[in-house]
């Protein structure tokens, strides 16, 4: 069971200081067991708790300093909402892309529901052009990787 916090907006702080020290362990204690997170730019969702750290996991190996910097959060029951920065440096693969070595730092915008002071949706947005022109990437090339990802995860689904 989660600690108890005082506020939906506290579950969503707590949750994104544990991925930005890449610990997915600690950020999954603050997800419910059926949480769906939406990464918007990859269009890709995960269901459930296990796949969730399944993604972060891959996401974080590709990019270990991964670092959210929050501008805001607005609370409104269970929805909260923020913005802020994200930063990070491609230093692994990630969907079968090499790593460059270079960095980005983008604009993003998310919107999470907390329920019983756990995460039960994410949905996160940021500019997958931008991201991949900082990183040094086609933007094609990676949108074709993306696709292809997504498709391999379905096939195993089903």
């Amino acid at each position: 069971m989660s600690e108890q916090h005082t506020t939906p907006a506290d579950v969503v702080r707590a949750y994104a200081q544990a991925k930005s020290r890449a610990d997915i362990r600690e950020a999954m204690r603050h997800c419910g067991p059926d949480v769906v997170f939406e990464t918007i730019a990859f269009q890709a969702v995960a269901t459930g708790a296990d796949e969730v750290a399944r993604q972060n996991t891959a996401f974080l190996r590709a990019f270990p300093d991964y670092g959210v910097e929050l501008e805001y959060l607005v609370a409104a029951d269970d929805l909260v909402v923020g913005a802020g920065t994200i930063r990070a440096t491609m230093a692994g693969s990630l969907v079968g892309i090499e790593p460059t070595g270079r960095s980005f730092a983008l604009p993003f915008a998310c919107h999470w529901r907390v329920r019983d002071d756990l995460i039960a949706h994410e949905r996160f947005f940021f500019d997958f052009h931008r991201m991949c022109e900082q990183l040094g990437l086609s933007t094609a090339d990676a949108a074709a990787r993306f696709a292809a990802w997504r498709e391999r995860a379905e096939a195993v689904a089903r």
